[in-house]
């Protein structure tokens, strides 16, 4: 089996941890820079993603205010491949202080895989979506900032 892991960061100057907790932690913030979502709000507690032709359904591994915000899901069934030998998806958003009351938010995602190509390919393609996915956060943070 393959371990499978990428990690995208992201500075964030003005919002605060708590701004970017409601953002990437609360159903409204979600579904305000990614997609629809329904959340609750607790370790085991489900969390959906509505995207469009299938919702993903996850469940909350960690769930520590204005820290870290974990859930892990099943990978979506593409094609005709093998998904009995590959772990679920864990990703973790993890806020951390940085000067000035600005901090960094960090995405982790990561699952163990039989090192099949396709695997790889998914991945290289979630590490492309996870830039713009930041971007978006970042973009909502600032919106918000200037409402």
């Amino acid at each position: 089996m393959g371990a499978l892991t990428v990690s995208r960061s992201r500075h964030t100057p003005d919002p605060t941890p708590e701004q970017v907790w409601d953002a990437i932690a609360t159903a409204d913030g979600i579904a305000a820079w990614m997609v629809p979502t329904k959340l609750d709000p607790q370790i085991g507690g489900e969390v959906a993603f509505d995207l469009g032709d299938f919702t993903s359904i996850g469940v909350i591994t960690d769930y520590t205010p204005n820290r870290r915000f974990a859930y892990e899901e099943p990978w979506p069934q593409m094609g005709d491949h093998d998904f009995s030998s590959v772990t679920a998806l864990a990703t973790e958003f993890l806020i951390e202080s940085a000067s000035g009351g600005s901090c960094v938010l960090r995405v982790v995602s990561s699952s163990y895989g039989r090192g099949a190509d396709w695997e790889q390919e998914y991945f290289d393609q979630m590490a492309e979506g996870w830039f713009e996915m930041l971007d978006n956060v970042a973009a909502h943070l600032r919106k918000e900032r200037e409402q």
